[in-house]
């Protein structure tokens, strides 16, 4: 009875919760979906769809505040914010995109502070939760935080004139003086006489960031309505671009400094015939959160690698990371991640059961043994004991057991952690991968997870040596890469479990260079005795690093990436396989496969494992 009402009261608090979304949202027939792979901080998914944290049992009443929070959060934005102006104001470098599209949400916000109390409450919850999340209470300098979530942060509390919360104290510590200094005659006192006129807080949020030293010209070009001379002055702005987004690259990078073993040289790789050509729709980013802010195929169309006489270049490796998980996190921390992934795994638990099962079935069979009869020697065959007896000369009257053919397999599991993945994406994939590598155990397949991303934003301390190296053309690869090992193949799954709560954890996920992670995935790999070695990559779009393509060729990563799996696929005998979450990857890989959402990930990857298994060693 009690399991019932329970079950009833969370209902009941959907439904109030969906129609109240509506409500706000002015859209009658707007879908409310809940996840419990959902992160409490309000975001709107980039489809445009509300998506809100699936409700705990017994829900307490900060709880209940925290998820009608995320929903007004969502609701205003669908409200307030006109996505066409928006895109045709937005400005084309990726970093401005960032700052930008945080002080749009932070305007929808204080429209909703502004005009209804109770929602100024709900959204003071989802703020508090989004700086605990990031990690705000425990910043040692400014660096560590993001300038999107740093403006959205200062912005709102600005707009709202709200007292800060005690999770934001150190980001204000660390930030307010900085932009304050920097602003100067612009601040947020005129952003907050325009938060009704979306055109006219597009145009003093991108005087605000110009006055930060960013380039603010649009996406799509000069405005028409704008006059010659404005025309000119944008077009100024456009030849300027480079060179001021270089001199105010994103400088957040961290103090271990450790050496790549296996990095892979383009001299050493294959040649290819055929010519790496740029394909407008091969990933088109424009969400505000990591890569997805900013196009790279916009900054520079006129300039593209033609084939193997393009060869990938690397300025420095001296700042890449390759680091267990467990050195990314406190071990407190590690726990309450891995309990909010375990969180999220209960509501998944039947469906991911079920198809784990379906794996293991499908790996055991490949190991069946059977038994050989009619031999001269070996194990007595019982159903001839007849025939001994009454003549023990009679031959062919022994068996023996006869194992399957079955080599030893090792899996790898390399999983993007770039910023487009955040959310759902990554949580999934997290669970995925611990669900996939307890069955392989289980079934006595060794298997390992490898993550990949970049140790800053925009650069790094790459950047910042090829600035005072006085910015030669061309430099190549231009960030500090970071490869994690969440498992290594050799550890069991009950050691590293909490590593791969480290997925969740708030800036960790930042830009993606695929194919060095892909060499680095293949390098480990070659190493292990195993007979059989299979690498299944995970990933929602193609390479994305704002710093690389912005001073190299448009294609540099992508033909990189197209150069190493042609190596790997036509020298190495390691088999490669991919599945790709809302982005094609067939055009990169042989064995490949495409879901358009996050949710069919641990049947997709049931699915590719299952297929490897059947097919003959």
């Amino acid at each position: 009875m009690g399991q019932t009402e329970d079950k009833n009261s969370i209902e009941s608090f959907k439904h109030v919760t969906s129609v109240a979304l509506r409500t706000i949202a002015g859209q009658k027939d707007l879908e409310v979906t809940y996840s419990a792979a959902e992160v409490p901080t309000g975001r709107l998914s980039p489809t445009g769809k509300p998506r809100l944290p699936a409700p705990g049992h017994n829900l307490p009443p900060e709880e209940k505040r925290l998820l009608r929070g995320c929903a007004d959060v969502q609701a205003l934005y669908l409200a307030h914010h006109d996505d066409k102006l928006h895109h045709q104001q937005s400005p084309r470098d990726a970093q401005a995109l960032e700052a930008f599209n945080a002080l749009e949400q932070a305007r929808c916000e204080a429209i909703g502070f502004e005009e209804m109390a109770g929602v100024g409450a709900n959204l003071n919850a989802v703020l508090n939760e989004k700086c605990k999340r990031l990690g705000f209470e425990n910043l040692s300098s400014k660096e560590q935080v993001q300038l999107g979530d740093a403006l959205h942060v200062l912005a709102r509390l600005a707009l709202t004139d709200e007292k800060p919360p005690a999770s934001a104290e150190k980001l204000l510590q660390f930030w307010k003086p900085v932009i304050e200094t920097q602003l100067k005659d612009v601040n947020f006192e005129s952003l907050k006489h325009a938060i009704h006129d979306q055109a006219a807080y597009a145009a003093q949020s991108k005087q605000l960031i110009k006055a930060l030293n960013m380039p603010v010209e649009d996406i799509e070009g000069d405005n028409p309505s704008e006059g010659e001379d404005e025309e000119q002055n944008a077009e100024q702005e456009q030849q300027q671009d480079d060179g001021q987004s270089e001199d105010n690259a994103d400088q957040a990078s961290e103090d271990t400094q450790t050496g790549m073993d296996d990095v892979f040289e383009g001299d050493d790789t294959q040649d290819m015939d055929q010519s790496f050509e740029d394909d407008g729709d091969s990933d088109s980013p424009t969400d505000a959160e990591g890569e997805q802010a900013g196009n790279p195929f916009y900054q520079n169309r006129k300039d593209f690698m033609e084939g193997p006489d393009g060869r990938y270049h690397i300025y420095t490796d001296q700042f890449d990371e390759e680091t267990d998980a467990n050195e990314l996190a406190e071990p407190g921390e590690l726990t309450r991640l891995r309990s909010m992934l375990d969180t999220q795994l209960s509501a998944h638990q039947a469906i991911i059961t079920k198809l784990a099962n379906r794996l293991q079935r499908k790996v055991m069979a490949q190991q069946q043994r059977s038994w050989q009869f009619g031999l001269d020697e070996g194990i007595l065959d019982p159903t001839r004991l007849a025939r001994i007896i009454a003549n023990p000369t009679v031959p062919m009257s022994y068996k023996a057991e006869k194992e399957t053919e079955f080599r030893d397999t090792v899996v790898t599991l390399l999983i993007d952690n770039s910023g487009s993945m955040r959310g759902r994406p990554i949580a999934l994939a997290a669970m995925s991968a611990d669900i996939i590598s307890r069955t392989l155990e289980r079934c006595g397949v060794k298997s390992e997870i490898l993550g990949f991303t970049t140790r800053a934003w925009k650069g790094g301390k790459a950047r910042d040596l090829w600035m005072q190296n006085g910015r030669p053309a061309d430099p190549g690869r231009l960030n500090d890469i970071r490869h994690i090992i969440y498992k290594s193949a050799d550890a069991p799954m009950r050691r590293t479990r909490k590593n791969l709560g480290l997925m969740l954890k708030e800036g960790i996920l930042k830009e993606n260079i695929d194919g060095e992670a892909l060499v680095w995935a293949h390098n480990r790999l070659v190493k292990r005795p195993e007979a059989r070695k299979i690498i299944l990559v995970i990933s929602d779009g193609a390479p994305v690093d704002d710093s690389t393509l912005s001073v190299n060729p448009s294609n540099l990563l992508e033909a990189d990436l197209r150069n190493v799996i042609n190596w790997i696929q036509t020298t190495s005998n390691i088999e490669l396989t991919a599945i790709g979450i809302g982005h094609d990857v067939t055009r990169y890989y042989k064995k490949a496969l495409t879901i358009n959402d996050a949710d069919q990930l641990a049947d997709a990857l049931v699915e590719q494992l299952a297929d490897l298994f059947d097919e003959a060693p």
